[in-house]
This record gives C-alpha cells, sequence and structure tokens, in this order.
C-alpha cells in the first residue's frame, strides 16, 4: 500500500487556485479567506517539511505563512500583491512535489 502524502495534492491543488485567482478584483472577503487558507496550508507544511523535508522549505513556508496570516495582516499594494500571489502558488506546488513520499524512499536508497 503507497505512503500516504502529509501534504496533500487537493490541499495544494485547492490553495495554489486560489492565490492564482487573487489576481482578479473580487470582494474583500475573498482576500481575508485567502489569508486564513493559506496560513493553514503553509503552516501545515512547515510543519511536515521540519521532520519530512529539505532543510529550506520549511523556513520558506513558514515566512509565506507569516506573511499570509489574518492574525497581524501585512498591508501592501495589490500591485506587489498580484506578484507574491502567483509565486506563493508555485510554492505551494513545489512544496507539495518535494515532500512526496516516493521522493523520501528514493533518497534513503540513494544514501545507504
Amino acid at each position: 500500500m503507497p505512503e500516504k502524502h502529509p501534504f496533500p495534492l487537493p490541499l495544494a491543488l485547492i490553495v495554489a487556485a486560489m492565490l492564482v485567482l487573487a489576481v482578479a478584483p473580487l470582494p474583500y472577503g475573498y482576500y481575508t479567506l485567502l489569508r486564513i487558507v493559506v496560513t493553514g496550508a503553509l503552516a501545515w507544511g512547515a510543519f511536515v517539511a521540519y521532520f519530512e523535508g529539505p532543510e529550506a522549505l520549511p523556513w520558506v513556508l513558514g515566512l509565506g505563512a507569516l506573511l499570509f496570516n489574518p492574525f497581524v495582516p501585512v498591508h501592501l499594494d495589490k500591485e506587489i500583491w498580484m506578484v507574491i500571489d502567483p509565486l506563493t502558488a508555485v510554492v505551494v506546488l513545489v512544496a507539495w512535489w518535494l515532500l512526496r513520499p516516493n521522493r523520501r524512499i528514493k533518497e534513503e536508497i540513494r544514501h545507504e
């Protein structure tokens, strides 16, 4: 039976899609929901990456979670968010790729 992925693909795809959609002019409530969802996903990814991922990944995801956090929001111009949001979508998908179970198994075999 294949090992369960610690950072599920549906989560990564939903978060990435929400981030890409964020470049459109949407109601303020969408961006609040986006902050909550992205912060949760990135914080979870940072936690998983701390134990199972490359050394820099938890830092990248943790900083992203801080940037998107809804509790102490970082206020930037829309033009800046239009760059950050798609880049973060790419980071989420790369994190999913780096945390996949088969990658860890191959690295363990290579290091033996």
